[in-house]
Order: C-alpha cells, then structure tokens, then sequence
C-alpha cells in the first residue's frame, strides 16, 4: 500500500480496498461505522478502524511493520440475515485468492476474530448487526531522515567520504 506524499501509511487507500472487496464479495455497500450520511438500504456493512496501530517491533525505523484491526458490521432487517452476510464474509476473508489481493496491496491479513452479536436497541427496536473484528499487518512507508556526513576535519585536515 502507497504511503500518501509524507511518507506516512494512507488508511484511506487501506479503507477504500475493504469498501472494494466487500462488495465484490457480497455485492453490499460499505460505509464508514460512524459516517453521518443517510444510511444505505439493507443489507450493507460497516467497518471502523477500532485501534489504529499496533506495535510489531519497539524501535521506530524506515519502512516499519505494524498491525491494526478493523471491526466489520453486516447491518440487515434479521438477525438471522445479519449472520449470514457476516460469516460469508468471514470466510471469502480467508480464501488464498482473497489473501493475495490485499497481499498485493501490501496488507497482510492476520486472523479473523469470531462472528458476534453486535445488535443495538434504537428508540423502540433492535438494529440488526453481527460482525467481527479483522487483523491486518502493513507496512508504514515513512522514512527517517538521518543527517550524513561527507566531510570530517581531523587535526586541521579535511577527509572526504565517499
């Protein structure tokens, strides 16, 4: 995955390859968990990116490794629905063909966390949602910009490094 001019790992080209293989996977829409638009018509899904960045390796360095997880929501009008989608998907994220695409993209796909009931009461009914939290490894394109030295002054005398 391209890092964006600074350097920095773009979770906007992370979240529009989720939106992309859901719906060649499932044919819904996916928006954005908290996305302040209209809602899409059942069925569709919706991610979160719930912990950004987690630390692989404890020293900060040029093209760093760390992981994130994602949490994906199917939102239908059954629960039964809801589980359907949600395991579908689950296991399309598993396939080798599925792996290679984000692989592709750079992003690794660590585990898959278990399909749960994540339904919510509103006002006066239930919203029907079951998802599961994905675990991916990328790679941060940031690269630390060290000063180098190319001449050293030893007892008044100038060496050249090459």
């Amino acid at each position: 995955m391209s890092a964006d001019n600074s350097g920095v790992f773009d979770y906007g080209q992370l979240a529009d390859l989720l939106i992309q293989q859901v719906k060649n996977l499932t044919g819904c829409e996916t928006v954005e968990t908290d996305y302040s638009g209209p809602q899409p018509a059942y069925p569709f899904f919706s991610y979160k990116i719930t912990t950004p960045y987690i630390q692989v390796v404890q020293q900060m360095n040029s093209n760093e490794m760390f992981e994130l997880t994602v949490s994906v929501n199917a939102h239908t009008a059954s629960s039964i629905q809801s589980l359907q989608f949600a395991t579908t998907l689950v296991k399309q994220l598993k396939t080798e063909q599925v792996r290679r695409a984000f692989r592709a993209q750079s992003i690794v796909i660590v585990d898959v966390d278990a399909v749960t009931n994540r339904s919510v009461f509103q006002i006066d009914d239930y919203e029907r949602i079951v998802g599961f939290d994905l675990h991916l490894r990328v790679v941060d394109d940031f690269q630390e910009v060290t000063p180098q030295v190319n001449k050293v002054n030893v007892d008044g005398k100038s060496i050249n490094q090459k």
